[in-house]
């Protein structure tokens, strides 16, 4: 069983502030659970297959072909040949659109702390 010592110190670990009055309640939930595992951990599976998912499907995989250097067939280009190249933006007229940069960046706002 976890005592609210136990749960005092996980909401520690884990950075979590924890109302004095919900160390109780928190404390139960978390020895119920545990109760709950212990009585699985009871089930007899002697006579239950080891599986590794619920369901039955299986990656239908094919055949490697070796095909030697020299009879391969020419590479086709990737994407749609109907669709018209469009020219690409120089980079001052990418940059001139940026609303914040330093130099030949792009400055973006800091995510992580």
């Amino acid at each position: 069983m976890i005592s609210e010592d136990d749960v005092q110190k996980l909401a520690s670990l884990a950075r979590l502030e924890l109302d004095p009055s919900m160390k109780r309640v928190v404390t139960g939930q978390i020895n119920s659970i545990l109760e709950y595992v212990q009585r699985l951990n009871e089930v007899d599976t002697s006579n239950v297959t080891a599986m590794s998912h619920t369901h039955e499907a299986v990656n239908i995989l094919r055949e490697d072909e070796v095909i030697p250097v020299g009879a391969q067939s020419e590479p086709q280009p990737l994407g749609d040949p109907t669709i018209q190249k469009q020219p690409m933006l120089s980079s001052a007229d990418l940059l001139s659109n940026a609303p914040d940069r330093s130099g030949t960046f792009i400055r973006v706002p800091l995510i992580v702390e």
